[in-house]
């Protein structure tokens, strides 16, 4: 036999004991990913509104969830699977809220935390925002939204940042943001334009059209909703008789709210 037949194998050497910084180092990881995951559990914060639920994007949601329950066999009503929904979701919310409430302190001073919420259901009537300027007892519009003919403050408001900003500011959980945002643009009309004395921000809501619509360039019918008027220079707000097509019950004005103002801040 040959002395390579006869050799003993390589003995592989055992690793070496591992210190107190390795174990600590191994529980944070397992706290860090303890902490994301359970951070990353789908909740709706921010959605937790009545008013929100009211509108007509959510309802058309509610009724085609509710007609393919009823194609399942299951009795149920649309009002009813509301409440449902709703007594869910605050349990839900609630619990959620308690699990994580150990790690929020990590949460924030380690910058861990992470607000974003993946798109539920494309917005089938979403607003658009316009802006108007009274000049002479004359309005005209200075701002449309992604409009390049009416492009006042375009460069600001069509920043991929504010337009997250400006779509919130459509629904009406957001009311105490908005106030504080249409004063903030009042300030900057005001310097832009010493010779007007009002300006008013409002949202055009209609229902996206279809493709053939979309193709014939016809426009759905809409209202104007979220409407708010500022006397300039001093932004002193203004009760201005409502537009042709305004909702009523929507004025922009609403009281105070507790909706996600973080994510919507004033620039």
């Amino acid at each position: 036999m040959t002395d390579a037949a006869t050799a003993e194998p390589a003995r592989v050497p055992s690793p070496a004991p591992q210190g107190l910084r390795a174990h600590l180092r191994a529980a944070f990881v397992v706290f860090h990913v303890a902490a994301v995951l359970l951070a990353a559990m789908p909740a709706p914060d921010g959605g937790m509104k009545r008013a929100a639920w009211k509108d007509r994007t959510v309802q058309e949601e509610f009724a085609a969830w509710t007609g393919r329950l009823q194609g399942l066999g299951v009795e149920i009503e649309q009002p009813e699977l509301e409440e449902r929904l709703w007594t869910l979701a605050v349990a839900w919310q609630g619990g959620r809220q308690q699990l994580l409430r150990p790690f929020q302190p990590y949460y924030q001073y380690a910058g861990a935390w992470q607000s974003w919420r993946m798109f539920v259901a494309p917005h089938r009537y979403p607003g658009r925002l316009h802006i108007d300027l009274r000049r002479g007892g004359t309005w005209e519009t200075i701002y449309v939204a992604r409009d390049p003919d009416r492009g006042w403050l375009g460069r600001q408001l069509d920043h991929d940042r504010m337009r997250s900003v400006i779509f919130r500011y459509a629904w009406p959980q957001y009311g105490r943001a908005w106030r504080h945002w249409c004063a903030w643009v009042a300030a900057q009309a005001a310097t832009d334009f010493p010779d007007a004395d009002a300006i008013r921000l409002r949202y055009w809501k209609a229902r996206t059209p279809s493709p053939d619509e979309a193709r014939s360039g016809a426009e759905p019918p809409g209202q104007w909703i979220r409407t708010r008027t500022l006397a300039l220079p001093d932004g002193t707000p203004l009760h201005e008789p409502e537009p042709d097509g305004a909702d009523p019950a929507d004025n922009g004005d609403d009281g105070d709210d507790d909706g996600d103002d973080d994510a919507a801040e004033v620039p």
